[in-house]
């Protein structure tokens, strides 16, 4: 049976190993609490990064389609442009040749 002198050197001398083995599982746990809050914070980035590139997505569209109907537009006015110009080109001609009354 040990005497509580001999338990004394016991603890003093396994004391350092103790703290550290201490340390080092405090140290780790608080790793593991960091790495699984970074976790978290990535998971949302990603769900935010996958809205944002969904959105891109549905803009590009919408652009194409705003495009498109501007170039039908612009096709619209230029065929109005277009008889505008000869019916004003046939008026003047009209006024030239028959004479004002």
């Amino acid at each position: 049976m040990m005497t509580d002198s001999e338990l004394f050197q016991a603890v003093r001398s396994g004391w350092p190993q103790l703290m550290g083995i201490f340390a080092i599982i405090w140290w780790s746990r608080k790793i593991d609490l960091k790495v699984k809050d970074h976790a978290s914070r990535l998971d949302r980035h990603e769900n935010r990064l996958t809205h944002f590139e969904a959105t891109q997505q549905q803009q590009a569209l919408q652009l194409a389609r705003i495009e498109e109907s501007l170039s039908g537009i612009k096709l619209t006015l230029d065929r109005i442009y277009t008889q505008m110009s000869e019916r004003s080109r046939i008026q003047h001609h009209n006024e030239r040749t028959i004479p004002p009354r």
